[in-house]
C-alpha cells in the first residue's frame, strides 16, 4: 500500500520546496454512481529552472472512513500519512518554463475500478502527486465525496443546513455636487442623492441577482439602505433585513460610549429594527413587514452587544463561530437563546469549518488545497458529509454564511453543490430560529480572539463629531436668525425614508428646516462609516467627506480678496468685502491684525450679510512711519470663534507731512543742524590736536 508523503506547505519558503506548486482549478464536488470524477489541476513552476516533463497521479482510499474532525484537518494539512492505494488515473505533464503554469485535466470514468470499489458514502482522502525529473514528488492532499447514490447503504435523515448571506456594501460614494446643492438650497440640485453606489457595484448586483434567482434556498439578509439604492429590477427576494448601513453593533458595545456616537450624528433611531423595517417598506412600497436580524460586525457578540441589539428591537442575530468557545466532540444545532436585561434574543451561530470555507478562506495556512475555490469546495462538501455521518439520526440545524464580498460565481458554485448533496436539507432562517436551542443562558461563552479594535472607531467618531459641530455652529452662532440650543436639539437627527437626505429638503424659507437638512445629510453619511466590514481607510474616507461638507458650509461665508492698500498720511481706510453664498442672512465678526506695531488697523467690525449677497466693512489704518506690513483679516462667529478663510492684505505706508506741526519739527531739526555746524567751525582746538 502506498503511504502519502507530506505535502509542501503554503508557508514554506521556495528553497524548501521542489519548486513546483499544485492548485485544483476544478473538480467534481459530489461523486455519484454515474458522474465519474473530473479534475483540472494547475502546476506552476516557481523555480528559476525549467521543470522537465513529468506526470500527475491521482489516488484515493476507497475503503477509508474519517472518524473525527481532527483526522480530516490533519489530512488537509498533510500531517497524517493515510494510505491512498487506489489509483484513479494519471496524466502526463509537459515541461514547464520558469514562472509558467501547465494546466492538465484528468477524467475518470464512472466505471473506473477505484470508484466502483467504493462501498460506503462520505468523504474520502484524495491525493495528488506530481513528479518531474529526480526531484521528490510534490503532494497535495484534498477530498473526494461519494454520495449515497447507487450504494447499498441505509438511508438516514438529511442534516438541516441553513445558508445565508448579507446583501450590503462599503462601496458608497458621496456626491459633492449634491451636497453643494443642499448648502445653497439649489432646487435643481436638491433631487440628486447624496450617497449612491457606483456603476460597477450596480453591475455586480445584477450578476448576483441572476445567481440568487437560481437558488431560492439561499437566505438573503439585506441592508435596507443598500437594498433601496438598487434599481427595482435588481432587488432580490430577501429572507429579512439587517441593521441599516450594516451598522457594527459589536464595535458599538465594545466602545461603550453612546454619547460619542450621538455627537457624531448617529442616533440609535438610525439603526434600530423599526428603522430597518421602515426603509424596507419604502423600497418595496409595502406595509408587510419582514424579519429583522442583526448581523455580526467586526467584533464578537458579547452580552452587552446582544443586550443593545435586543433593546434596539432585534430578536435574532447572526453570529460567527466565536460566539461559543466551547469545543464539542460532534457538531450541534447552532441556535442559542440568551437572556438579556432587554429580553430574550436568539443567536444563530455559524459552524466554524463550513463558515470559514464559505467565506473564501482556508481552514488553516497549511491546508494548501484550500488555496483555490475548487479545493475549498471539495473540503466543504466532504466536511458537511462527515457531520451528517457522525450523528446520522440526530436532528441538528447548522448555519453557514457567505461573506459580505463573496462573488456571484463562488455563491453559485457552492449553492449548486449543496443543492445536489442528498445528505443535506437546506432550510430557512425562520426554521433555524425556531429549532430547539442548543443552549439557553444569561451568559456568553465567547472567543475573544476576534475582539473589536475600537481605536479607529473612536478616532472616526471624533472626526465626525467635529464636522457636525461646525454645522451646528453655523446654526447657533453665524445665521442672523440664530437657533438656540433647544431649537437645535429638536431637529430631526436622521432622514427616515432615504439615505439621500436631499429628498427631504424643502424650500420654506425656514432656516431650521434647512439646517435639519444639512444635519440629515451629514448623519446619513456618518452612519455608513461604521459598517461591519469597514476598515480604517474606508472610515477615513467617510470622515473626510463630511469634513469637506462642513468646510463647504462654513466656507460659504468668506472674505473676498482685496487689493493692496497704500497709505500717504497718518490714517486711512481699508475696505473689506464679505460674501455670503448661503440662502439665509448671517451675522459675523470681521477681525484684522497686522504684523507691525507702527502700521496698525482697527481690530473688529460686526456685519450682517444678506442671503446670497455681500457686504462691506471698513477698517481704520493708522501709521507712525513709512514701511510695509500685512493685515490678516479673518471671520469669527458671534462668540468670536474663528472660521473660514483668512485674507492677507498688504499695506504700504509712504508718510507725508500734511500739517503745521510737521513743518515745526522740520524747522527745529534744521536749526539744530546749523548750531552743530557753527560749533564745529568756531570751537578752540586743544594744543595737542
Amino acid at each position: 500500500m502506498l503511504a502519502a508523503p507530506l505535502t509542501a506547505y503554503a508557508d514554506d519558503s521556495p528553497d524548501d520546496q521542489a519548486g513546483q506548486t499544485i492548485a485544483i482549478e476544478q473538480s467534481t464536488p459530489i461523486v455519484t454512481a454515474s458522474s465519474g470524477f473530473h479534475i483540472t489541476v494547475a502546476i506552476t513552476n516557481a523555480s528559476s529552472d525549467t521543470a522537465p516533463a513529468g506526470s500527475l497521479i491521482l489516488s484515493t482510499n476507497s475503503r477509508f472512513t474519517f472518524v473525527s474532525r481532527t483526522d480530516m484537518q490533519k489530512w488537509a494539512e498533510g500531517d497524517t500519512a493515510i494510505p491512498t492505494p487506489d489509483v484513479l488515473g494519471s496524466i502526463d505533464v509537459p515541461e514547464i518554463a520558469p514562472g509558467n503554469t501547465a494546466t492538465v485535466t484528468l477524467d475518470v470514468a464512472a466505471d473506473q475500478q477505484a470508484l466502483q470499489s467504493m462501498r460506503s458514502w462520505g468523504p474520502k482522502p484524495l491525493q495528488l502527486s506530481y513528479s518531474a525529473g529526480n526531484q521528490p514528488p510534490t503532494m497535495l492532499p484534498s477530498f473526494l465525496t461519494r454520495s449515497p447514490d447507487g450504494l447499498d447503504t441505509a438511508q438516514t435523515p438529511a442534516m438541516n443546513l441553513t445558508v445565508a448571506m448579507p446583501l450590503t456594501t462599503t462601496d458608497w460614494q458621496v456626491d459633492s455636487s449634491a451636497l453643494s446643492g443642499l448648502v445653497s438650497e439649489d432646487e435643481n440640485a436638491s433631487a440628486e442623492p447624496v450617497l449612491s453606489v457606483n456603476q460597477q457595484e450596480t453591475t455586480t448586483v445584477k450578476e448576483l441577482n441572476q445567481t440568487l434567482a437560481k437558488h431560492h434556498s439561499l437566505q438573503v439578509v439585506a441592508d435596507p439602505l443598500y437594498f433601496q439604492e438598487l434599481p427595482s429590477d435588481t432587488r432580490p427576494a430577501v429572507a429579512g433585513v439587517m441593521q441599516p448601513g450594516d451598522f457594527d453593533v459589536t464595535a458599538y458595545a465594545a466602545l461603550n460610549d453612546a454619547d460619542a456616537y450621538t455627537r457624531a450624528g448617529i442616533a440609535d433611531e438610525a439603526w434600530n429594527a423599526e428603522q430597518a423595517q421602515t426603509l424596507y417598506a419604502v423600497a418595496k412600497s409595502t406595509v408587510t413587514p419582514t424579519a429583522t436580524y442583526a448581523w455580526q460586525g467586526s467584533g464578537t457578540w458579547s452580552l452587552d452587544a446582544l443586550t443593545k441589539a435586543r433593546a434596539q428591537g432585534y430578536t435574532a442575530v447572526i453570529a460567527d463561530s466565536t460566539f461559543d468557545g466551547e469545543q464539542t466532540d460532534t457538531v450541534h444545532t447552532g441556535t442559542y437563546v440568551v437572556n438579556t436585561s432587554a429580553g430574550d434574543i436568539t443567536v444563530l451561530k455559524e459552524q466554524s469549518e463550513l463558515g470559514t470555507l464559505a467565506h473564501g478562506e482556508a481552514t488553516s495556512a497549511r491546508a494548501t488545497a484550500e488555496a483555490s475555490d475548487a479545493g475549498r469546495l471539495a473540503r466543504m462538501l466532504a466536511q458537511s458529509a462527515f457531520y451528517q455521518m457522525e450523528q446520522p439520526y440526530a436532528t441538528r440545524n447548522l448555519l453557514m454564511t457567505f461573506s459580505r464580498n463573496s462573488s456571484a460565481s463562488w455563491i453559485n458554485q457552492v449553492m449548486s453543490a449543496m443543492e445536489q448533496a442528498s445528505w443535506l436539507n437546506l432550510t430557512d432562517l425562520n426554521t433555524m430560529a425556531a429549532a430547539d436551542p442548543y443552549s439557553v443562558s444569561s451568559e456568553v461563552n465567547q472567543d475573544d480572539s476576534n475582539a473589536a479594535d475600537v481605536s479607529q472607531t473612536r478616532a472616526t467618531l471624533e472626526q465626525l463629531s467635529s464636522s457636525r459641530k461646525d454645522i451646528l455652529r453655523l446654526a447657533t452662532s453665524i445665521l442672523k436668525k440664530g437657533l438656540d440650543e433647544d431649537d437645535v436639539s429638536s431637529l430631526n437627527p436622521q432622514a427616515l425614508a432615504r439615505q439621500d437626505a436631499s429628498s427631504t429638503a424643502s424650500h420654506t424659507n425656514d432656516p431650521a428646516q434647512w439646517v435639519s437638512t444639512l444635519l440629515n445629510a451629514h448623519d446619513d453619511i456618518a452612519l455608513h462609516a461604521f459598517a461591519g466590514s469597514s476598515d480604517a481607510e474606508y472610515q477615513s474616507q467617510i470622515a473626510k467627506a463630511n469634513r469637506t461638507f462642513a468646510d463647504t458650509v462654513l466656507g460659504s461665508v468668506y472674505i473676498t480678496p482685496s487689493e493692496s492698500v497704500s497709505v500717504f498720511s497718518e490714517s486711512a481706510q481699508m475696505p473689506v468685502t464679505v460674501s455670503n453664498k448661503l440662502p439665509y442672512a448671517v451675522s459675523v465678526k470681521v477681525n484684522s491684525i497686522t504684523d507691525s506695531m507702527q502700521i496698525v488697523t482697527s481690530r473688529s467690525n460686526d456685519v450682517v450679510i444678506p442671503a446670497r449677497s455681500e457686504a462691506q466693512v471698513t477698517f481704520t489704518i493708522r501709521v507712525s512711519t513709512s514701511g510695509t506690513t500685512v493685515a490678516h483679516v479673518s471671520l469669527a462667529d458671534r462668540h468670536n470663534t474663528a472660521f473660514g478663510n483668512t485674507q492677507d492684505t498688504t499695506i504700504t505706508s509712504v508718510l507725508r507731512i500734511s500739517d503745521a506741526s510737521g513743518f515745526v519739527i522740520i524747522g527745529f531739526a534744521v536749526l539744530l543742524g546749523l548750531v552743530g555746524l557753527w560749533r564745529q567751525f568756531n570751537r578752540k582746538k586743544d594744543p595737542d590736536e
